[in-house]
Protein backbone atom coordinates (compact mmCIF):
# COMPACT_ATOMS: atom_id res chain seq x y z
CA UNK A 1 0.00 0.00 0.00
CA UNK A 2 2.76 2.42 0.87
CA UNK A 3 4.92 1.56 -2.27
CA UNK A 4 1.51 2.21 -4.51
CA UNK A 5 1.26 5.80 -3.17
CA UNK A 6 5.24 6.96 -3.08
CA UNK A 7 4.76 5.63 -6.87
CA UNK A 8 2.11 7.74 -7.41
CA UNK A 9 3.70 10.60 -5.81
CA UNK A 10 7.04 10.41 -7.27
CA UNK A 11 5.33 10.34 -10.91
CA UNK A 12 2.96 13.53 -9.94
CA UNK A 13 6.40 15.20 -9.28
CA UNK A 14 7.86 14.20 -12.38
CA UNK A 15 5.24 15.59 -14.42
CA UNK A 16 5.18 19.21 -12.72
CA UNK A 17 9.17 19.25 -13.28
CA UNK A 18 8.26 18.18 -16.80
CA UNK A 19 5.79 20.74 -17.45
CA UNK A 20 8.09 23.36 -15.99
CA UNK A 21 10.63 23.25 -17.97
CA UNK A 22 8.17 22.74 -21.18
CA UNK A 23 7.07 26.41 -19.66
CA UNK A 24 10.58 27.97 -20.19
CA UNK A 25 11.49 26.34 -23.01
CA UNK A 26 8.45 27.89 -24.71
CA UNK A 27 9.52 31.52 -22.77
CA UNK A 28 12.98 31.21 -24.15
CA UNK A 29 12.33 30.35 -27.72
CA UNK A 30 9.78 33.34 -27.51
CA UNK A 31 12.22 35.99 -26.03
CA UNK A 32 14.93 34.70 -28.62
CA UNK A 33 12.55 35.65 -31.90
CA UNK A 34 11.77 38.82 -30.31
CA UNK A 35 15.42 39.67 -29.96
CA UNK A 36 16.11 38.56 -33.54
CA UNK A 37 13.08 40.79 -34.68
CA UNK A 38 14.39 43.69 -33.04
CA UNK A 39 17.61 43.35 -34.45
CA UNK A 40 16.23 43.01 -38.12
CA UNK A 41 14.34 46.47 -37.97
CA UNK A 42 17.12 48.50 -36.69
CA UNK A 43 20.31 46.89 -38.52
CA UNK A 44 19.84 50.31 -40.74
CA UNK A 45 19.72 52.53 -38.35
CA UNK A 46 21.81 54.01 -35.57
CA UNK A 47 20.49 52.68 -32.02
CA UNK A 48 21.30 53.79 -28.45
CA UNK A 49 20.57 51.02 -25.86
CA UNK A 50 20.12 52.19 -22.49
CA UNK A 51 20.24 49.80 -19.42
CA UNK A 52 15.95 50.25 -18.76
CA UNK A 53 15.95 48.63 -22.42
CA UNK A 54 14.46 51.39 -24.12
CA UNK A 55 15.56 52.04 -27.55
CA UNK A 56 15.94 55.72 -28.61
CA UNK A 57 16.09 55.38 -32.68
CA UNK A 58 18.21 58.55 -34.73
CA UNK A 59 18.40 59.86 -38.14
CA UNK A 60 22.29 58.93 -39.12
CA UNK A 61 23.85 62.08 -39.57
CA UNK A 62 24.63 61.95 -43.66
CA UNK A 63 20.73 62.28 -43.85
CA UNK A 64 20.23 65.23 -41.68
CA UNK A 65 23.24 67.22 -43.01
CA UNK A 66 22.81 66.60 -46.75
CA UNK A 67 22.17 68.98 -49.18
CA UNK A 68 18.97 69.43 -50.49
CA UNK A 69 18.36 70.00 -53.96
CA UNK A 70 15.74 71.20 -56.22
CA UNK A 71 15.04 74.24 -53.42
CA UNK A 72 16.06 77.57 -55.44
CA UNK A 73 18.36 79.70 -53.78
CA UNK A 74 17.46 82.99 -52.18
CA UNK A 75 17.55 86.29 -54.26
CA UNK A 76 17.43 89.62 -53.76
CA UNK A 77 14.36 90.20 -54.48
CA UNK A 78 13.90 94.41 -54.00
CA UNK A 79 16.18 95.91 -57.10
CA UNK A 80 19.42 97.68 -56.43
CA UNK A 81 18.37 101.71 -57.55
CA UNK A 82 21.45 103.79 -57.36
CA UNK A 83 21.66 107.01 -55.32
CA UNK A 84 21.66 110.61 -56.91
CA UNK A 85 23.56 113.46 -55.02
CA UNK A 86 22.23 116.68 -55.67
CA UNK A 87 24.64 119.22 -56.64
CA UNK A 88 24.74 121.65 -53.65
CA UNK A 89 24.88 125.42 -55.45
CA UNK A 90 28.06 127.27 -54.60
CA UNK A 91 27.85 131.25 -54.27
CA UNK A 92 28.64 133.45 -56.98
CA UNK A 93 31.08 136.56 -57.16
CA UNK A 94 30.32 139.60 -57.94
CA UNK A 95 31.81 139.74 -61.22
CA UNK A 96 30.47 136.31 -62.34
CA UNK A 97 27.05 138.12 -61.10
CA UNK A 98 27.83 140.85 -63.04
CA UNK A 99 28.13 138.31 -66.57
CA UNK A 100 24.88 136.59 -65.44
CA UNK A 101 22.81 138.57 -64.44
CA UNK A 102 22.66 141.12 -67.66
CA UNK A 103 18.76 142.49 -66.52
CA UNK A 104 18.77 146.64 -66.26
CA UNK A 105 19.74 147.31 -62.69
CA UNK A 106 19.95 151.18 -60.90
CA UNK A 107 20.25 152.01 -57.20
CA UNK A 108 17.54 152.24 -54.93
CA UNK A 109 18.37 155.90 -54.12
CA UNK A 110 19.38 158.31 -57.45
CA UNK A 111 21.96 160.43 -56.61
CA UNK A 112 22.78 159.02 -53.08
CA UNK A 113 26.02 158.97 -51.10
CA UNK A 114 27.16 156.01 -49.95
CA UNK A 115 29.00 156.63 -46.39
CA UNK A 116 29.69 153.17 -45.76
CA UNK A 117 31.00 150.79 -47.71
CA UNK A 118 30.32 147.34 -47.78
CA UNK A 119 33.34 145.41 -45.59
CA UNK A 120 33.74 142.40 -48.28
CA UNK A 121 33.83 140.59 -44.87
CA UNK A 122 36.95 142.36 -43.15
CA UNK A 123 35.88 143.65 -39.73
CA UNK A 124 35.15 147.41 -38.91
CA UNK A 125 34.25 149.38 -35.61
CA UNK A 126 30.43 150.51 -35.68
CA UNK A 127 30.09 153.75 -34.89
CA UNK A 128 26.94 153.26 -32.87
CA UNK A 129 27.21 149.77 -30.95
CA UNK A 130 31.17 150.43 -30.43
CA UNK A 131 32.12 146.64 -31.40
CA UNK A 132 33.94 145.34 -34.24
CA UNK A 133 31.87 143.86 -37.18
CA UNK A 134 31.23 143.39 -40.72
CA UNK A 135 29.38 145.81 -42.46
CA UNK A 136 27.53 143.71 -45.09
CA UNK A 137 26.12 146.47 -46.86
CA UNK A 138 26.16 149.73 -47.92
CA UNK A 139 24.50 152.77 -46.04
CA UNK A 140 23.76 155.53 -48.69
CA UNK A 141 22.66 158.29 -47.20
CA UNK A 142 19.80 160.21 -48.06
CA UNK A 143 17.03 162.74 -45.99
CA UNK A 144 14.00 161.31 -44.24
CA UNK A 145 10.91 160.87 -46.39
CA UNK A 146 13.64 159.71 -49.82
CA UNK A 147 11.60 157.38 -51.84
CA UNK A 148 13.40 153.95 -52.43
CA UNK A 149 12.99 151.98 -55.01
CA UNK A 150 13.84 148.02 -56.60
CA UNK A 151 17.25 147.52 -57.89
CA UNK A 152 15.83 144.69 -59.77
CA UNK A 153 11.93 143.50 -60.91
CA UNK A 154 11.42 141.04 -58.93
CA UNK A 155 8.48 139.88 -55.79
CA UNK A 156 8.78 140.81 -52.51
CA UNK A 157 9.30 137.82 -50.17
CA UNK A 158 9.21 139.47 -46.24
CA UNK A 159 8.12 142.57 -45.07
CA UNK A 160 9.46 142.77 -41.21
CA UNK A 161 10.82 144.86 -38.26
CA UNK A 162 14.13 143.87 -37.44
CA UNK A 163 15.39 144.28 -34.13
CA UNK A 164 18.60 145.99 -35.25
CA UNK A 165 17.95 146.87 -38.63
CA UNK A 166 14.36 148.26 -38.09
CA UNK A 167 12.07 148.15 -41.07
CA UNK A 168 13.04 146.00 -43.96
CA UNK A 169 11.82 144.73 -47.21
CA UNK A 170 12.89 141.03 -48.86
CA UNK A 171 12.81 141.04 -52.50
CA UNK A 172 14.33 138.00 -54.95
CA UNK A 173 14.97 139.08 -57.55
CA UNK A 174 15.32 135.80 -59.22
CA UNK A 175 17.96 133.74 -60.32
CA UNK A 176 19.70 133.12 -56.37
CA UNK A 177 19.64 137.54 -56.22
CA UNK A 178 17.95 138.59 -52.79
CA UNK A 179 18.13 142.63 -52.23
CA UNK A 180 17.67 143.61 -48.70
CA UNK A 181 16.48 146.87 -47.78
CA UNK A 182 16.85 148.22 -44.21
CA UNK A 183 15.99 151.10 -42.07
CA UNK A 184 13.17 152.29 -43.61
CA UNK A 185 10.18 153.95 -42.68
CA UNK A 186 7.02 152.56 -41.81
CA UNK A 187 4.58 153.12 -44.20
CA UNK A 188 6.33 151.06 -46.56
CA UNK A 189 4.32 150.59 -49.94
CA UNK A 190 4.66 146.80 -50.84
CA UNK A 191 3.71 143.53 -49.15
CA UNK A 192 4.99 140.22 -49.22
CA UNK A 193 4.16 138.13 -52.50
CA UNK A 194 3.62 141.61 -54.55
CA UNK A 195 5.48 141.33 -57.71
CA UNK A 196 7.73 144.71 -58.70
CA UNK A 197 9.67 146.25 -61.39
CA UNK A 198 13.08 148.20 -61.43
CA UNK A 199 12.65 151.33 -60.08
CA UNK A 200 9.35 150.88 -58.54
CA UNK A 201 9.30 152.91 -55.14
CA UNK A 202 8.66 150.17 -51.85
CA UNK A 203 9.13 152.80 -49.07
CA UNK A 204 11.23 155.84 -47.91
CA UNK A 205 14.14 156.61 -46.14
CA UNK A 206 13.81 156.16 -42.64
CA UNK A 207 15.69 156.16 -39.50
CA UNK A 208 14.27 152.68 -37.89
CA UNK A 209 17.64 150.94 -37.66
CA UNK A 210 19.07 150.70 -34.40
CA UNK A 211 22.19 149.15 -35.24
CA UNK A 212 22.99 152.41 -36.61
CA UNK A 213 20.99 155.20 -35.16
CA UNK A 214 24.10 157.16 -34.54
CA UNK A 215 24.49 157.93 -38.17
CA UNK A 216 22.89 160.18 -40.21
CA UNK A 217 19.14 158.99 -42.24
CA UNK A 218 20.24 156.93 -44.72
CA UNK A 219 19.12 153.32 -46.49
CA UNK A 220 21.20 150.24 -45.23
CA UNK A 221 21.30 148.17 -48.96
CA UNK A 222 22.22 144.50 -48.76
CA UNK A 223 22.63 142.06 -51.83
CA UNK A 224 22.90 138.19 -51.53
CA UNK A 225 24.13 136.17 -54.39
CA UNK A 226 23.31 132.28 -54.27
CA UNK A 227 23.35 133.28 -50.43
CA UNK A 228 26.51 134.70 -49.87
CA UNK A 229 26.79 138.61 -49.33
CA UNK A 230 28.35 140.81 -52.12
CA UNK A 231 29.30 144.08 -52.79
CA UNK A 232 25.55 145.69 -53.33
CA UNK A 233 27.23 148.79 -55.21
CA UNK A 234 29.35 146.60 -57.73
CA UNK A 235 26.47 144.40 -57.90
CA UNK A 236 24.26 147.26 -59.88
CA UNK A 237 26.97 148.76 -61.51
CA UNK A 238 28.18 145.42 -63.06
Amino acid sequence: MRKAKFTNGVQGKGFAAALVLSICAVGLSTYAAYRGAVSGIVNDEEVEVYDDNVFVFTEPAETVNAEQTGIPKETDAQPRIESETAEEAEPVSVEEAGLLFKNPKTLPIAGGTVINEYSGGELVKSETLGVWKTHDGADIAAPEGTAVSSMMQGVVSEVKEDPLWGICVVIDHGDSVIGHYCGLAANVNVKAGQEVAMGEIIGQVGSTADAECKLEPHLHFGVTVGGAWTDPIKFVES
